[in-house]
């Protein structure tokens, strides 16, 4: 047949398209061996980050909660074996505020007179007083006209009167600080607790009141902190509004200063302590406290915390020494051994 191809060329074909096909598939080849070598070194630096986070989670867990206590029974519930049983204090009398007596003069039973008392048993009740009255105290100020001052006149006696008493007010900072209550439920506890209505916007202007009566004395707390000589400093969750915040306690030799500010930087204690070198701060450890002005001391429960990790025998060395301290520390300050501190 004409232009039939003869069995030579048509293999002559065959073999370039294979040696064509082979050429790309070695070329795939080196480029998938390129990229698997690559993707090994990545796995290796990844593996070599993990681990370095992994050591670095255990050595922060090691600051932050108490190390687990292998090999220890299971704690019994309960008191201990001859301890002492714990009961409420019995109530002074000065302190009764009712009392009832149950006397008998004929049997419950048969209705024949008793005898004289046999003995007697006292118990008593301890309770709170649910909704009292709100009290409301009335000030009458009475203005005159002074002839010789040419001039209206009030009693200087007359003291600062405020619409809300102070007591609502010691109440709405406990409420607000203390139980972190949001403005509306420390209005329904004033209305449930003591039957006292009160407006949101009225606690606003009491917190606001407060900070203008405490301010003057807020100042001064903050001088002696920063003045201190040696101050204890910690700083913990605190839930507002439903945010969170931290709350900072910084605890001087004259004063506590508390600051609640939403975050847990290393200016919050910078701008609380100043910059006095002659002192001691005392922590956790915590990195916010390192680079501050004075020296660090570590408080000891984190010290053997961090020892008992990384040296048992300085461990041991450490509660021996600790336990030698609260001797002294228990005995009162003048029968202290000083030199032995």
């Amino acid at each position: 047949m004409r232009g039939q191809l003869t069995k030579e060329s048509r293999l002559q074909i065959s073999v370039t398209r294979l040696k064509n096909e082979s050429k790309k598939y070695r070329e795939a080849i080196s480029d998938l061996k390129n990229i698997i070598k690559n993707q090994g070194k990545e796995i290796a630096e990844l593996k070599s980050k993990l681990l370095d986070k992994e050591l670095q989670r255990k050595e922060l867990l090691t600051f932050l909660y108490k190390p687990k206590k292998q090999n220890k029974e299971k704690q019994k519930l309960g008191k201990k074996p001859g301890a002492k049983g714990f009961h409420r204090a019995i109530p002074k009398d000065e302190s009764v505020t009712q009392e009832y007596s149950y006397t008998l003069k004929q049997c419950p039973i048969c209705k024949d007179p008793v005898g004289g008392i046999v003995d007697t048993v006292i118990k008593y009740t301890e309770d709170i007083a649910l909704k009292p009255p709100p009290t409301i105290t009335k000030h009458i100020i009475t203005r005159h006209w002074c002839s010789h001052c040419e001039t209206y006149v009030k009693s200087p006696n007359v003291p600062l009167i405020f619409r809300i008493g102070i007591n609502t007010l010691g109440y709405t900072l406990y409420a607000r600080y203390r139980l972190r209550l949001p403005m509306e439920k420390i209005k329904e506890s004033l209305h449930d607790l003591y039957n006292f209505k009160i407006s949101e916007g009225e606690i606003s202007n009491k917190l606001q009141e407060a900070k203008e009566l405490f301010g003057k004395d807020y100042e001064t707390i903050i001088a002696l902190i920063k003045e201190s000589t040696r101050v204890y400093a910690d700083e913990t969750g605190w839930r507002m509004d439903g945010k969170n915040w931290w709350l900072w306690v910084f605890v001087g030799d004259n004063g506590i200063r508390y600051v609640i500010e939403d975050t847990r930087g290393k200016g919050v204690a910078d701008n609380a302590l100043g910059q006095k070198e002659d002192r001691v701060i005392i922590s956790d450890g915590y990195a916010a406290y390192q680079n501050l002005y004075g020296d660090k001391q570590q408080c000891w429960v984190h010290l053997m915390r961090v020892a008992k990790n990384y040296s048992p025998p300085l461990y041991g060395d450490l509660v021996v020494l600790y336990k030698k301290l609260l001797i002294e520390l228990e005995k009162p300050d003048t029968e202290r051994d000083k030199n032995q501190i």
